[in-house]
């Protein structure tokens, strides 16, 4: 075999040990017991009709169970005819049954050891399949290969509904779920064909369908383990004492993380472990410097520290918990350069830096076994700059992306940022420019990027270095030319020049790319945070489930149809005549609200409390039809038309949709959009999308029905006036409880619209609590602070005043639940307990 088929081959081997991690890493995580009831996962596979068998049927599945401090759960559970449950319980590690399956209160199957379970492996998947024969009164379980063939009365299965975790059916409800990760469920038939299966690997928002007859299954609260691979998760967060941290990832064979080196102490934070140990150095310091300079020596087991002005490096052996030197503080020249240590050549890199107002173009090579640096400005070469990314390509090369500086190499001298690719051959110390990218957005990079083992692309962090406030987002290039993608969502970045450090590495023990912030808190101390990302990393498209198209079941069902819907027509012109000058006036204020005729009437409506959905003018559900882009499209420009009567200029949807792409393609890409947007507008009535004086803006009838717009309008309505009007509080307590504004996007631009509504809310509400209070409206009060905390969990209040409602109204128990339930979400979120306890909110 040649060098070039052994190539190709290994690049074979490479994708295909990709494929099968992310399969291996894929199904439905359900959460349990350390989540509230209301926020724990079920997978229904029957949310609107039951299934009907005539004379059974096997449900298969996958299931990994957890170890938890909590482990008792449903796994199944089967409802025959709303009468009788068939369940699959667990209980891991639980000194008795950890397994057992249950017809109603009669035990079936009573596992005592899930090890007695052939080929069970506590940390992997096992198979589960439940056959339920009608027609031999049988049910048989089979565990992997173990089988249980147990007797029993069935009834005829003509009603079977099938619930995975939480159940909040009418039938049967349970909030016990086992702590586990579901995936390939199948329903068979008893000859063994394949009926539907559900390999919980794409999805869609709520919902999964199936892949033989796309019958839809609903998800709540799941967290779909395929999404690691394309949002990032916050791993670790802490806080270090000291300003000069040094940082530098690490990879050994049992374990990958990061180190921290102070003055006298080492911290070790490992991704597998989510662990950060402390380590009180014996003797010497690393170099103190103003910038990270700190490498992980695989081949030798040691940190290195070092710095450009001093010739000697400075080594930390673990095995002795010492450095080698202990130097006086270095004024570092070369803040936020870019380095990598190359374990092949046995050689530290670093390039650029910025210091006493002079961005630098030097390249420094220091062997581990050599006394002092190798190096060579290259400035005809490459413009000095610093904030840019470096990473090992191979055969001596190594790579440099972007970076701020100037072609003079004075702060003074224009500087911008560089948004080009150069290859460095480290032994030659020569450079080519590669490439370069027009980009009108200004953006600077983290100090590293991942080289992909393709070696045909790399990915580097990218951020806003014109404001504190950023946003880090990954980036994917090609090595050859600039094919820029935007991979997974964004991670919030608080830059401050040199006081702030963003790097990214590739963690090999756990597959996944890890991001690591750092940022000074301003009373001297760094706060620190870690982030990981499934890898091979995927689009949106790769895990997003295209919604089957629902077809014509017959043209009877369309006479029909056409007939009830002329009834209906008839009957509410009727309606509408006798109800038109209805009006509602509250018995506490001088105000009337009148009655909202487009509610009753008008059956196309937009809501976007709680989850996006839309019906058309018919009524019917067209919410899959919008895709991701169309939706966000849509809502963008909904809401900022709301806003800003004016309208929004096409570079500025060019900026947030298709930043990624050049003008004519971003201009191309929008006028498709916008015309398929406009296509899916008139099926709703009365929402128009017009262009004028260069903007674009949206306008909506009155006829048609928005939650968002009209209680913001509400709220307007009683934040203005000068009197609070109950009328008006009740409604907005009914819009409201839908819960928080578009929670389903979380792209950057919505979060200023969330933002306004949430403080909008506040504001309201605040004074409505004490005027409730004083006219003892318990039942009112209750309402408007359910409706702050579905908006914000954390609203100390809303709270207050929800518990206090709750234990004036008799329900003292349910108010002591509400508040302890809502500190361990307050400790979860914010870190710490509230400063006031349950005696002082009944006590008020």
């Amino acid at each position: 075999m040649n060098n070039k088929s052994t190539i190709v081959c290994i690049l074979l081997l490479f994708f295909l040990c990709n494929v099968l991690y992310v399969r291996a890493n894929t199904g439905l995580f359900f959460q349990a017991h350390r989540v509230i009831p209301e926020k724990r996962t079920e997978l229904n596979l029957t949310p609107n009709t039951p299934l009907s068998f005539h004379d059974g049927f096997s449900l298969g599945f996958d299931v990994h169970l957890r170890n938890e401090e909590h482990n008792y759960g449903y796994i199944v559970r089967v409802i025959l005819n709303d009468t009788l449950n068939i369940d699959l319980l667990s209980n891991k590690g639980w000194s008795h049954s950890q397994l057992f399956l249950m017809k109603g209160n009669q035990s079936l199957v009573d596992i005592s050891h899930l090890d007695s379970i052939p080929k069970f492996n506590s940390s992997d998947w096992f198979q589960v399949e439940l056959k339920l024969n009608y027609k031999k009164q049988l049910i048989i379980c089979i565990l992997n290969e173990k089988e249980w063939s147990i007797p029993v009365e069935l009834p005829q299965l003509n009603n079977v509904r099938i619930v995975f975790g939480l159940h909040t059916g009418q039938s049967f409800p349970s909030t016990d779920v086992a702590p586990m990760s579901l995936r390939n469920v199948r329903i068979l038939d008893l000859k063994g064909e394949l009926l539907k299966k559900w390999t919980l690997l794409q999805h869609g928002d709520n919902e999964v369908y199936d892949e033989v007859k796309s019958s839809r299954a609903t998800v709540r609260n799941g967290i779909w383990e395929i999404d690691h691979h394309i949002r990032w998760r916050k791993k670790a967060s802490f806080i270090i004492p000291g300003t000069s941290l040094q940082f530098a990832p690490y990879q050994r064979p049992t374990d990958g993380g990061l180190f921290i080196a102070l003055k006298d102490t080492i911290y070790q934070y490992s991704i597998e472990r989510e662990r950060l140990d402390t380590v009180i150095v014996n003797t010497g310091h690393p170099y103190f410097t103003a910038a990270s300079s700190l490498v992980y020596d695989s081949v030798h087991d040691e940190l290195i520290s070092y710095s450009a002005e001093q010739e000697r490096l400075n080594r930390y052996s673990f095995e002795k918990n010492e450095w080698e030197r202990a130097i006086p503080d270095i004024l570092l020249s070369y803040l936020h350069h870019s380095s990598c240590y190359i374990p092949d050549l046995e050689k530290v890199i670093l390039f650029g830096g910025y210091g006493f107002y002079r961005y630098s173009s030097v390249l420094f090579m220091h062997s581990i076994d050599s006394i002092s640096w190798q190096q060579k400005d290259l400035a005809h070469l490459i413009e000095p700059r610093y904030l840019a990314a470096m990473g090992y390509l191979g055969n001596n090369k190594v790579l440099l992306l972007g970076g701020y500086g100037s072609k003079s190499g004075k702060q003074e001298g224009n500087p911008e940022n560089y948004y080009d690719l150069h290859c460095i051959d480290v032994e030659k110390m020569s450079s080519q420019k590669l490439w370069t990218f027009s980009n009108a957005k200004v953006e600077a990079f983290g100090n590293a990027m991942v080289v992909d083992l393709d070696k045909e692309h790399i990915y580097a962090l990218s951020f806003a270095n014109d404001r504190a406030f950023s946003q880090i987002r990954l980036n994917c290039f090609g090595i050859e030319k600039p094919d820029r993608t935007y991979m997974a969502d964004s991670i919030p970045y608080q830059f401050h020049d040199t006081s702030s450090y963003c790097t990214l590495f590739y963690n090999q023990g756990t597959t996944e790319l890890v991001t690591v912030l750092a940022y000074q808190d301003g009373i001297g101390k760094t706060c620190v945070e870690v982030y990981t990302l499934g890898y091979p990393v995927l689009h949106l498209s790769d895990v997003l489930q295209s919604v089957p198209e629902k077809h014509s079941t017959g043209w009877i069902w369309l006479i029909l149809i056409i007939g009830i819907g002329g009834t209906l027509a008839v009957l509410v012109i009727l309606w509408k005549r006798k109800q038109k000058n209805v009006v509602r006036r509250d018995e506490n204020s001088f105000y009337t609200v009148e009655v909202k005729e487009k509610e009753l009437i008008q059956p196309s409506f937009i809501r976007l409390l709680g989850g996006f959905q839309i019906n058309d003018s018919e009524g019917h559900d067209i919410t899959s039809r919008f895709t991701l882009i169309l939706r966000s499209l849509f809502v963008y420009m909904l809401l900022y038309s709301y806003k800003n009567a004016n309208g929004i200029t096409s570079e500025q949807l060019n900026e947030i949709f298709w930043s990624d792409m050049d003008k004519s393609n971003a201009t191309n890409n929008r006028n498709v959009n916008i015309s398929k947007l406009r296509l899916l507008l008139k099926e709703i009535g009365g929402i128009n999308i017009a262009y004028k004086n260069s903007y674009w803006y949206m306008t909506i009838d009155s006829s048609v029905n928005c939650d968002y717009i009209e209680i913001c309008d509400l709220l307007r309505m009683v934040k203005e006036g000068s009197e609070i009007n109950v009328g008006l509080l009740n409604k907005i307590a009914e819009l409201g409880s839908r819960g928080e504004l578009l929670p389903d996007i979380t792209e950057e631009w919505a979060d200023k619209f969330k933002s306004e509504y949430l403080i909008l809310l506040s504001d309201v509400l605040l004074d409505a609590y004490e005027f409730v209070k004083k006219s003892k409206d318990l039942m009112l009060l209750l309402k408007l602070s359910e409706t702050m905390l579905s908006c914000d969990s954390t609203d100390e209040t809303a709270i207050q005043n929800k518990c206090y409602a709750l234990y004036h109204l008799g329900k003292k128990g349910l108010a002591k639940q509400c508040y302890e339930n809502f500190c361990a979400e307050y400790i979860r979120v914010l870190g710490v307990r509230p400063d006031f306890n349950y005696t002082d909110i009944i006590g008020n």
